[in-house]
């Protein structure tokens, strides 16, 4: 109901702005195609299965973007995401993000807030809402660098383990580089969490880096889209002393390093084959939390 509630005071807060924007401009995109998954797992859950399945994947997405001046701009947007598997359908994945940015742009400097809120379900069940509120500003440095640096507070609710509920503040900076007449970016980013939990073990503070490369290109005259990412965070949780013992609980410090990888190519102007590859090491020092995962999906999309 929350989700609901959410969804339709977006919506007319969408339906608001676009009465007095000067310029409306919407797009939508529909996906579907099949996956391929090593080690079926719920991180946010230390749910790891041990075990590899295949499935179908379903994505759809609609946003806008609304100019209520010429430095003034909304952009609200909504998003679906489905993985269902096979034969462990206990793990199968159901998510809803929606969003809205509003920013203001004035000599190469973009001030902005923005919130973001998502929904899952595994296996139709709800497991976790997240709402979050990020303040950024974004710069030219130069025609072809953009750098932009975002404060954020999120709140997480878990609908089974209330005891991983948590606030988090976090901090991001990301520099983008264009070459190439803007047909390749280059990124570079770092970041810095924080979440307090209502159970202290699940309290953390972490630091992240993530780079990446994209790139534009055609080949025997059809248009091809590349990218290559990285990403590493570190996580440090608080060490929970057991009373009256005064013996530390296990720790649950951990590590992931995550390689990701896709190639878009164009049928038509309006429809791509996308092939995406992704793995990640799990490092943790709770063995059961160790693990690496590989995934690849093979998909039609379509854009309007």
């Amino acid at each position: 109901m929350r989700t609901i509630n959410k969804l339709i005071t977006l919506s007319a807060l969408t339906t608001s702005i676009q009465v007095f924007a000067t310029d409306v401009t919407f797009h939508a995109d529909a996906q579907i195609g099949l996956t391929t998954n090593s080690d079926l797992a719920i991180k946010e859950l230390d749910d790891i299965s041990s075990q590899s399945d295949t499935g179908s994947i379903l994505k759809a997405g609609v946003s806008a973007e609304l100019h209520a001046t010429d430095n003034l701009k909304f952009t609200p947007s909504y998003r679906y995401e489905q993985t269902n598997y096979h034969q462990l359908d206990q793990y199968d994945l159901a998510l809803h993000q929606y969003s809205l940015d509003s920013s203001y742009s004035i000599s190469g400097t973009d001030v902005g807030i923005r919130y973001d809120g998502a929904l899952a379900k595994v296996a139709k069940e709800t497991f976790l809402t997240l709402d979050q509120v990020s303040l950024y500003v974004g710069h030219y440095v130069n025609p072809t660098t953009y750098l932009r640096t975002a404060i954020r507070a999120s709140d997480k609710q878990f609908a089974t383990q209330s005891m991983r509920d948590a606030k988090g503040l976090g901090l991001d900076s990301n520099l983008y580089y264009f070459i190439n007449q803007g047909k390749t970016m280059l990124l570079l980013g770092a970041s810095l969490d924080k979440e307090n939990a209502d159970s202290e073990q699940f309290n953390f503070k972490s630091w992240g880096l993530n780079t990446g490369i994209t790139h534009r290109f055609k080949a025997f005259d059809i248009s091809n889209k590349a990218g290559l990412r990285w990403r590493y965070q570190d996580k440090n949780y608080q060490e929970v002393i057991s009373q009256p013992l005064t013996q530390s609980e296990p720790s649950r410090d951990e590590s992931r390093s995550v390689v990701s990888a896709f190639w878009q190519l164009s049928v038509f102007d309006s429809l791509q084959i996308v092939t995406e590859a992704e793995y990640g090491d799990y490092q943790s020092k709770l063995a059961a939390n160790t693990y690496t995962q590989s995934i690849a999906s093979l998909s039609l999309k379509a854009s309007f």
